[in-house]
């Protein structure tokens, strides 16, 4: 059997960089990777598959990372619950994991080493176009994390059956009184929509009024959730279902302020189950967005693809658990 060796010799060139060229690396000249290549297929080379090192193998994976210009954004998950998701996931091979974060100009290989990444996780964000084509063209695989993009392989959580189980709690609770309004935020896109719908087809179920866009109170960011904002709405409604923790715990702070008892007066829920869930007061009601659970599946579909050139699914979803707080 023809090893990189024997090329090295035939070529009088060293093997590390004979196996540079054949593993895609950017070190070596493009013009030589041709050559090497030519000469490897006369000689009958056969690329060994990484599926036959499995355990002795380490992948170089990279964990692209959002940046955000809101500083709350980084209250809505704990990152070494993150990385903790993901080295679980990888289970036939050691990795070296690289962070970085993206950007509107962000490139997936910034330098000639960039060629020996093994796989991309995108985390919480959807990668650029750009971004997409060099990958595709690279032939690298990559997988996104808590979000659905038709024809990319993505990890999400399933907002629907959280949303449902919310509302069901609640319904129980309040019975037909119950009157149910979604406050969110502005430009959360895809997991805002989803959450939404969640709701409506839950209250469809139940048979309670709930208008998709009039009972819908949007707000542009944090800051502007703001106690008369609050007031006016907590005088039509008597259950407030948040997008999600952060968002909760600001409608909590502020019903407070207006001494407005919860859940006495209204019920107050969240959504992800956010470190940040543990300062609201009263404890707010919430669905676990499960972090080490999407991140390991997340890790284990791309390993997947990597070692055994097992396809991946364009979405998998993973069920959060429901946890009943003293806001609902």
């Amino acid at each position: 059997m023809t090893t990189i060796t024997d090329i090295a010799k035939k070529m009088q060139i060293s093997a590390a960089t004979v196996s540079r060229a054949l593993n895609q690396s950017r070190l070596v000249d493009p013009t030589l990777v041709v050559k090497i290549h030519h000469q490897a297929e006369q000689m009958g080379y056969q690329k060994r598959t990484i599926s036959k090192h499995r355990g002795r193998s380490i992948l170089n994976i990279k964990l692209i990372l959002p940046r955000h210009s809101e500083p709350e954004r980084s209250l809505f998950y704990d990152f070494a619950s993150l990385i903790e998701g993901i080295q679980s996931g990888f289970i036939e091979c050691g990795i070296n994991l690289v962070c970085e974060t993206s950007s509107k100009d962000y490139k997936p290989y910034p330098h000639k080493k960039g060629g020996d990444t093994n796989g991309f996780i995108f985390a919480f964000h959807r990668p650029s176009d750009d971004t997409l084509k060099q990958l595709k063209k690279n032939k690298t695989p990559f997988v996104v994390l808590n979000r659905d993009i038709p024809g990319i392989p993505c990890v999400a959580s399933e907002n629907s059956i959280g949303m449902n189980e919310i509302v069901t709690h609640l319904f129980k609770r309040l019975g037909k009184k119950f009157k149910p309004a979604f406050i969110t935020l502005d430009e959360l896109g895809q997991i805002h929509q989803e959450r939404l719908d969640g709701v409506d087809a839950a209250c469809k179920q139940f048979g309670i009024h709930f208008d998709p866009i009039k009972s819908t109170h949007a707000f542009p960011n944090i800051n502007s959730i703001n106690n008369a904002k609050i007031l006016s709405i907590s005088k039509k409604y008597n259950a407030l279902i948040c997008v999600n923790d952060i968002v909760g715990t600001v409608v909590l702070s502020e019903l407070d302020r207006l001494g407005v008892s919860v859940p006495k007066d209204i019920s107050v829920t969240g959504f992800d189950d956010y470190p940040v869930r543990q300062l609201s007061r009263p404890l707010l009601t919430t669905v676990s967005m499960p972090v080490i659970e999407l991140a390991k599946a997340a890790a284990a579909s791309l390993e997947q693809e990597i070692i055994n050139h097992i396809p991946q699914k364009s979405i998998n979803r993973v069920v959060g658990k429901f946890i009943i707080g003293e806001s609902a």
